[in-house]
C-alpha cells in the first residue's frame, strides 16, 4: 500500500477543463483562471491532453477573468491540432518532456 501512496504523491496535479477557442488569444499561449494556475503549481507551461494523447504545450497567461473551468487559446493553434471548440481536456503542468507514445 505504501507504493501506492508514493506514486499518487509524485504525480503532478491535472484537472480536466474545457478548451475554448478564441482570437485574442496569442497563438503560443493560453489564458487560464488565475487560482486554477496556483492549484495545478503551473509556473510557465502546460501541456494540453486531448484523448491520452498529447497535443499541445502553450505558455500560459493566467488572467482573473477566465471561468475556472476553461481555457482559453488561439483558435487557429487549436484548429491546425485538431481540436474543437468545447473540447474537454487534461491539463497539467509541462515538465519539457514529450509523451506521445
Amino acid at each position: 500500500m505504501k507504493l501506492v501512496d508514493e506514486e499518487m504523491t509524485s504525480r503532478l496535479p491535472e484537472r480536466r477543463l474545457r478548451l475554448r477557442r478564441k482570437t485574442d488569444v496569442a497563438p503560443t499561449a493560453a489564458r487560464m483562471n488565475s487560482k486554477v494556475v496556483q492549484e495545478l503549481q503551473i509556473k510557465d507551461r502546460i501541456d494540453i491532453v486531448v484523448a491520452r494523447k498529447k497535443k499541445l504545450e502553450l505558455s500560459v497567461i493566467p488572467v482573473d477573468d477566465v471561468p475556472p473551468n476553461e481555457v482559453h487559446c488561439n483558435e487557429s493553434t487549436l484548429a491546425r491540432s485538431g481540436i474543437a471548440d468545447n473540447s474537454i481536456a487534461t491539463i497539467r503542468a509541462s515538465q519539457g518532456v514529450n509523451t506521445d507514445e
